[in-house]
């Protein structure tokens, strides 16, 4: 201090300034290094979410035994498994997100918000699942053998809901 004033030394903000940059570049080259990007030698035709010339394919298997399809982030159903919400069984789903290429469940289209039929009676899209009386007949008439040995409650209320539906159009 001269005179009552303070004197700073130039040299020691320079130094901070240059230690300040030096961690700032580092932080931008690590987030570089762990960004996804698409680098000019590898993206495809359009971009990074354009649809791959084969067409669309089909989702990835889940549940147990990988019996079933995936129909969302959370939601695996398959033919005598029915559907999963949410489950562990489901979890392997989220993956279907990471994917570059979209999918398809496969099943007939079904429901007001563009579903397909995922099992017996049930219609599912991303977002969730609600029962459909037009996806009961498509499982039932692929295999009369098997649609006589399945009796869960499930298939039963299903069935019964199926003919209580039928009853009211005759009306």
């Amino acid at each position: 201090m001269i005179g009552g004033l303070s004197v700073r030394h130039p040299h020691k903000r320079r130094k901070s300034e240059a230690a300040a940059m030096h961690h700032s570049l580092l932080c931008v080259l690590g987030l570089l290094a762990l960004s996804s990007a698409c680098y000019i030698q590898n993206c495809p035709r359009g971009g990074k979410r354009a649809l791959p010339e084969g067409g669309v394919r089909q989702c990835m298997p889940c549940g147990p035994g990988d019996r079933g399809r995936c129909f969302g982030p959370s939601i695996c159903c398959g033919e005598g498994l029915g559907c999963l919400l949410g489950s562990a069984a489901a979890a392997h789903c989220e993956e279907e997100n990471y994917l570059l290429t979209p999918c398809q469940p496969g099943g007939r289209p079904c429901g007001p918000e563009g579903g397909h039929c995922a099992s017996s009676g049930l219609c599912c899209n991303s977002e969730g699942c609600m029962v459909d009386s037009d996806c009961l007949g498509e499982t039932d008439a692929a295999d009369p053998a098997q649609s006589s040995a399945r009796s869960s409650p499930t298939d039963l209320l299903l069935r019964l809901l199926h003919v209580a539906s039928r009853g009211q159009n005759d009306y």
